[in-house]
């Protein structure tokens, strides 16, 4: 067995030619490692276990099968094999004993691998392997387990999951010119993108955090916030009880006015924008609020823009008095 504390290592190239060209009997690098996941139909659990194995042992050979000799001499085995032992490193999850979160999703391979490895992947920041652990791991675990997250609304139509997109890289069944073993390191090289970019994301996100609650805890009021660049803020400004609106610059340089949703994930805003702007926007916009370089309002009142800060401020400021003005009807009307 080898020593698996070893650290994150820059990974080599991973794109379906270099897979193509690399690829033999079913095994991709070679290196001292040897993983060992089980061959035909894939899916995202096991695509992402190895994605996640190679980025920490970019050296490693991968192989595909369910011939128990050849599982026994593999360092690490996941989803195949019937036993899960992290003293062996063995990460299979279809046994009876398979464990479950406190929540009550069960873990997949992928799952017990995150457990293991994840933290490592992340730098040792508890924080952004949590995030992904919840927006990432689990959705891909609990499909995997059967268990349903979704349910479809009277539209009748569910949600495009990664763990659908996965399994689109199984071989073609109307050809017969793709091989299993082919296709799935195919799918490794999309899973490694959307891993890697899932871990710049989430870092991304935890940084705006920080940036946004310095400019809240900064705010002269505790109904809004002004951002001097965006950040991601949805999930954030929602824990804010207080807090109405948001502010802060596009990516053109123009501004936004933006509300805040009741609770993360909610479409409903705590107070939209006035009635008297909602889908009008450039001049005949800005005749109704007097900011010249008034943008936008969409016609729900849950965004509106102007193209200098100081015209969305003054956006802000309608915005607030609207509120006031609110307030002040709800007191007199309980009185």
């Amino acid at each position: 067995m080898f020593n698996a504390g070893g650290g994150i290592s820059t990974p080599p190239p991973c794109t379906p030619e270099h897979l193509a060209a690399t690829l033999v009997t079913g095994r991709f690098y070679t290196g001292d490692v040897l993983i060992a996941t089980h061959n035909g139909k894939f899916h995202a659990d096991d695509v992402f276990g190895v994605t996640l194995l190679l980025q920490l042992y970019p050296d490693a050979t991968v192989i595909r099968t369910r011939d128990p000799e050849r599982l026994d001499s593999a360092d690490i085995v996941l989803d195949v094999g019937g036993v899960h032992d992290e003293a062996t490193l063995r990460f299979d999850h279809h046994q009876n004993t398979g464990e479950a979160r406190e929540n009550g999703i069960r873990y997949s391979a992928f799952g017990l691998l995150w457990r293991r490895y994840g933290l490592q992947f992340c730098d040792n920041d508890r924080s952004v392997w949590q995030r992904i652990d919840l927006k990432l791991v689990q959705v891909i675990d609990a499909i995997d387990n059967g268990q349903d997250l979704y349910s479809t609304s009277d539209f009748g139509v569910q949600p495009l999951t990664i763990s659908d997109l996965i399994g689109w890289f199984n071989p073609l069944t109307s050809s017969g010119s793709e091989q299993a073993d082919d296709q799935f390191f195919v799918a490794v090289a999309f899973a490694r993108q959307l891993l890697l970019r899932t871990l710049k994301k989430t870092r991304d996100a935890v940084e705006g955090e920080r940036i946004f609650l310095d400019a809240y805890h900064a705010s002269p009021d505790t109904r809004f916030v002004v951002l001097d660049r965006f950040v991601p803020h949805a999930h954030i400004a929602t824990k804010q009880p207080k807090l109405l609106y948001v502010v802060f610059p596009d990516m053109t340089g123009s501004w936004r006015l933006q509300t805040v949703q009741v609770n993360d994930g909610s479409f409903e805003s705590r107070q939209y924008l006035p009635k008297a702007w909602r889908g009008l926007s450039d001049d005949a916009l800005a005749q109704v609020t007097g900011v010249p370089d008034s943008v936008f309002c969409h016609r729900t009142g849950f965004i509106a823009g102007a193209t200098s800060k100081e015209g969305v401020l003054e956006l802000l400021r309608q915005a607030l008095a609207q509120t006031d003005t609110a307030d002040a009807d709800a007191s007199t009307s309980r009185h």
